[in-house]
């Protein structure tokens, strides 16, 4: 098994430390963690819009190591607040394919005080087929 790093694109934000957007290895992807940030404009906004824009975040980054949201198999979500676990999920079951992936939620002291959310991923990278399909 051999590992691929510096799976990155620039249709999420660009990491602010040292690591990648995420690694493959062999059919996985692990993402880092992503939060709910406009990537142009470094915005944050309410939960409901960064729980949109963190997966939309984490569905880019699957997409550039071929995968997607329809492949999750481990979701770890961090909350600042606990009020905030109804409007999460209000978007995440919109927004994350059936069946839902396993999944692990936690209240945190996240970074920046606009920081609601942030989560991290596995997904598998499904096989391709000879005519290209998967």
């Amino acid at each position: 098994m051999t590992k691929k790093i510096a799976i990155r694109t620039d249709k999420a934000p660009t990491p602010t430390g040292p690591f990648n957007q995420a690694i493959r290895v062999g059919g996985f992807v692990f993402t880092s963690g992503q939060a709910g940030r406009n990537r142009e404009t470094g915005k944050m906004g309410d939960i409901h819009d960064q729980a949109r824009r963190c997966i939309g975040n984490i569905g880019a980054i699957l997409e550039a190591a071929g995968s997607s949201l329809a492949h999750l198999v481990k979701v770890t979500v961090f909350l600042r607040n606990a009020e905030d676990w109804k409007g999460f999920n209000e978007e995440y079951v919109k927004l994350v394919p059936e069946p839902l992936p396993a999944r692990t939620s936690a209240i945190v002291d996240l970074k920046g005080p606009d920081m609601l959310v942030e989560m991290e991923v596995i997904a598998f990278v499904p096989e391709e087929h000879e005519d290209g399909s998967r």
